[in-house]
């Protein structure tokens, strides 16, 4: 290999990126293994009776924006409504929905009618409707002009009557005490902790009775089953590492719960973002910063939400590009946090980790991808060195998802059946054939779209949990 010829130069970089980002995922999951060590210890000794029964416990209000949710959202709001927590409203933000979400909530929970006087602390699209629950208090459906997931939110955050609200996505159901899990660790410190999120799973293939998980089942379609790995890893290593390192800058929409109080002091989120979980996330950071105050966000893996994800490529890609997009998003707003010392490691390791290993690392495979193909067929390249190379990459890669999956084996038990362990790790090992590639080609085509100042989230179609 000429170290003189041009197509030395993608090689090379081709090789640091795989080199750095698999590191880097090594001492993630390192730090999630003792980070997992630390709370399943304490998964023993917490006190969850007691906070339950507790009337010193603070109220939670539970946001739920939905747009077009019909085959889903009465299983999400009666999943709510069994939770245990001790004291709790559920607001369903209809966002100018177009199929029959809101009919379906007021034929199933009675809704009735009443006006209700806003006090607006953050400006929402026009709310034309207010209805509560004649056979469920605790449920609040607000009826408003679509805004957007940013925007129902935002009306939620303003109808709020509780100090912690927590944003949960329609197509979701939360195991019976993960809210009491998810809150105990901002209890523990009201002031220094801010914003708590819990682990998503994958719920396609799963036993659902009136809205309740009956039984953990892995989906008979490969789509998902490549996702609950992903899933496993993104949140084990993801989420468990960076909050070790204090540089946790998504929390998952689907599931967190915030201090009120510091996101109206914000504004709320940014109806104008494509990624608005993360951008809000990052606005806090930097707020905080500013403040100097000194504070945690923190991830719990043992409060469980389970969600549903695409089953067909096309779903799949409308997802990962608006993901994508949203990322893109959040770091061109906060550009002048990345590498900035001032923000502590958030701004040192946490952002530049998305700017060149999830933003730009698409274009550097693809780059790397092609200048491959062309020095194989031109013959420039050791084609053993390659082979090596890329059997390396290749194993390296697929020990981090089985070492992922040994982790939710040790832990967490969730797949308690030894054959779906089997099939997680056939999975794990054909990820990098075929599926790794297919997310890199939305997420190229992601970035084409925000270059082309695509706004739009595209149709994400539900199957229902039934």
């Amino acid at each position: 290999m000429n170290i003189y010829s041009w197509t030395f130069y993608p090689q090379f970089l081709f090789l640091v990126y795989f080199f750095l980002i698999n590191s880097i995922y090594t001492i993630l999951m390192i730090l999630a293994f003792f980070e997992f060590k630390k709370q399943y210890a304490r998964s023993f000794i917490d006190d969850y009776p007691y906070l339950y029964k507790s009337k010193l416990t603070p109220g939670i209000s539970i946001l739920i924006p939905a747009y077009n949710e019909q085959s889903t959202i009465i299983d999400t709001a009666r999943s709510l409504l069994s939770i245990r927590y001790p004291n709790f409203e559920i607001i369903v933000i209809n966002d100018g929905s177009t199929d029959n979400t809101a009919g379906e909530l007021i034929r199933e929970f009675n809704l009735k009618k009443i006006y209700h006087a806003f006090h607006t602390k953050i400006k929402t699209k026009k709310i034309k409707n207010y209805y509560i629950s004649i056979s469920e208090p605790r449920l609040i459906v607000i009826d408003k002009v679509n805004g957007g997931k940013a925007d129902s939110l935002n009306a939620g955050i303003n109808t709020a009557n509780y100090p912690y609200f927590i944003s949960i996505d329609a197509d979701v159901l939360l195991e019976e005490d993960a809210m009491l899990k998810v809150m105990k660790p901002l209890l523990e410190n009201p002031k220094k902790n801010v914003v708590a999120g819990g682990i998503v799973r994958v719920i396609n293939g799963c036993l659902i009775e009136k809205g309740k998980l009956k039984e953990v089942r892995l989906s008979r379609r490969p789509l998902p089953i490549f996702q609950v790995v992903e899933y496993l890893r993104a949140f084990t290593a993801g989420r468990a590492g960076f909050q070790r390192l204090k540089s946790l800058i998504i929390v998952s929409g689907a599931f967190s719960v915030f201090n009120i109080g510091e996101v109206r002091q914000v504004r709320g989120y940014d109806r104008k973002s494509i990624g608005e979980d993360m951008e809000l996330i990052v606005r806090l950071h930097k707020n905080l910063k500013n403040l100097k105050k000194d504070y945690n966000f923190l991830y719990r893996a043992y409060p469980v939400c389970w969600t549903e994800v695409p089953e067909n490529l096309k779903i799949l890609g409308r997802q990962r590009n608006r993901w994508h997009r949203g990322l893109i998003d959040t770091l061109i707003k906060h550009k002048n946090m990345i590498s900035n010392p001032r923000y502590g490691m958030v701004g040192m390791f946490g952002l530049p980790f998305f700017l060149y290993f999830e933003f730009l690392g698409p274009i550097i495979e693809i780059i790397g991808y092609l200048s491959i193909i062309y020095i194989l067929i031109s013959q420039t390249i050791d084609i053993q060195f390659f082979l090596l190379f890329l059997g390396l990459a290749v194993l390296w890669s697929s020990i981090l998802s089985l070492f992922t999956i040994l982790l939710e084996d040790i832990y967490f038990k969730r797949y308690k059946k030894w054959y779906y362990l089997v099939v997680l790790t056939v999975f794990s090992l054909f990820e990098n054939f075929g599926y790794r590639h297919l997310t890199l080609i939305f997420r190229i085509k992601g970035f084409i779209d925000y270059l082309r100042k695509k706004k739009s989230w595209g149709e994400m179609r539900r199957t229902g949990f039934s």
